[in-house]
């Protein structure tokens, strides 16, 4: 019995001692804004684009390709589905023959289109934040600085912009000659994307000329390519690359041989470059350029150097790029157009994708995401954890119910960096038209339907928990 009252004390001590609880960490500290945009990778490309490829055939350019010596106007290059490519538009002017000049309708044509118009703005190559449209564009050969002249400053400005944000650029002879700045030392109407690039003209007209590639960037495309000799590929007039001129990062890929029925070892252009690459940064686009014709070809190795071509310039198109980084409870307004320059708060065009992102620094129980869009368009919303939230790219969550109002709800999500997407479905609809029925001459694509998507849909987002 006397024992009763340690027993007691000692179950007593045995239900009061417990484990020591360690304190749960407190959480990590939000890290800045320039903390958060070093995550976000340079090198994923961007695949959200309204078609693959524009054609730009138009004033003081061949409208077309060579069958029999002949300009058949309005037929593409064969090399274009070889490549894969699987959607285009193009402008090809009703002139066959670049030595007959232009007509003043085929200018204002023209301008319309790469300058654009009060019902799109931007211009046909152009998204209204000045984003690439097109994944990439292609100039045919012709007569180079009077083409560059009728596109006038403004247009030259928006190709540049358009290469600088993203859009790879292709050319054949004038198309080379356009890319740079300078030909045979003579500052032209020329695009500049290879900046400050030089061409030097070859002395060869209506002939061939055989080329040799000298690097292993087309092996995906072309096969094993390093010491193959291309014979016969058309040359009229084009130039070879300014090796001494030429800006860093330019990477030679193929190299001149012989013109066709003599020995070219005396000639100037005599194991010069006769296609070459530039990109400028992994924002921009990627130039790939000849001085010859080899777009003329319907099969064998010159075929496969042109889709090859084709297929390293759409590569190197410009990588995905965020908007801005979404804060806990703020309205962001996407509601400004082309012309009030503010592309980070730039209305929405036709398939387009903007990004954000917001970062959690500790688990949430729950998200809520919102666009609220103005109009008759259908908006997009898709969210995924660490990587661009394109809608085909596995989304973690997604709304797409169609109208301009969109939201997801989400059940807990980890810390961490968070993409998000928003995405215009509504497009366009693109006809092709001949622009002289009475000749059967000349191409461009007429817009029709939800037009008013072409200057941009505004909207805002929001992001709380």
């Amino acid at each position: 019995m006397k024992r009763a009252p340690i027993l007691l004390l000692l179950i007593t001590l045995a239900c009061c001692t417990k484990e020591p609880v360690t304190p749960a960490p407190p959480p990590l500290p939000e890290p800045d804004e320039a903390e958060i945009l070093a995550m976000i990778p340079t090198n994923v490309p961007n695949t959200a684009y309204y078609k693959e490829l524009f054609l730009d055939g138009g004033c003081e350019l061949n409208p077309g390709i060579k069958e029999n010596g002949i300009v058949i106007n309005g037929r593409l290059p064969y090399a274009i589905a070889t490549a894969g490519i699987k959607s285009c538009e193009y402008f090809l002017s009703t002139i066959d023959d670049v030595d007959n000049g232009y007509i003043p309708s085929d200018l204002q044509l023209q301008t319309d289109i790469i300058s654009g118009t009060p019902e799109d703005l931007n211009g046909v190559l152009l998204y209204p934040d000045g984003e690439p449209r097109f994944r990439m564009m292609y100039v045919f050969g012709g007569h180079s600085s009077p083409h560059g002249k009728t596109i006038g400053v403004h247009g030259r400005r928006l190709v540049n912009v358009f290469y600088t944000n993203g859009g790879s650029y292709v050319g054949s002879c004038a198309g080379a000659y356009l890319a740079g700045r300078y030909a045979g030392g003579g500052s032209s109407h020329y695009f500049d994307l290879w900046k400050g690039g030089n061409m030097n003209a070859t002395g060869v007209g209506n002939s061939s000329i055989d080329i040799e590639m000298v690097s292993d960037s087309f092996v995906p495309y072309f096969g094993p390519s390093i010491n193959t000799v291309i014979k016969g590929a058309r040359h009229n007039g084009g130039g070879y690359m300014d090796v001494d001129n030429a800006p860093p990062c330019t990477e030679v890929i193929a190299r001149f041989l012989n013109q066709k029925g003599m020995d070219s070892s005396s000639r100037s252009f005599y194991m010069q470059p006769a296609v070459w690459a530039y990109k400028a940064s992994p924002r921009s686009g990627r130039v790939v350029v000849t001085g010859s014709h080899p777009e003329d070809a319907p099969d064998g190795d010159i075929l496969k150097l042109t889709a090859s071509m084709f297929r390293y310039g759409y590569e190197g198109s410009g990588c995905a790029k965020v908007k801005g980084i979404l804060r806990k409870g703020d309205l962001v307004p996407m509601k400004y157009g082309t012309q009030d320059n503010r592309p980070e708060y730039t209305c929405i065009g036709d398939l387009q994708c903007h990004h954000f992102v917001f970062y959690l620094n500790a688990p949430v129980p729950s998200v809520t995401l919102r666009i609220e869009g103005e109009g008759d368009y259908d908006l997009e919303l898709y969210l995924k954890k660490d990587g661009f939230a394109f809608p085909w790219d596995s989304p973690d969550y997604s709304s797409c119910t169609g109208g301009p109002v969109q939201q997801i709800e989400t059940p807990l999500l980890s810390e961490g960096l968070w993409y998000v997407t928003v995405r215009c479905a509504t497009t366009v609809t693109a006809t092709e038209t001949i622009i002289n029925p009475a000749t059967g001459k000349g191409r461009r694509f007429i817009y029709s339907g939800k037009t008013g998507v072409l200057n941009g849909v505004p909207y805002s987002i929001s992001v709380d928990w």
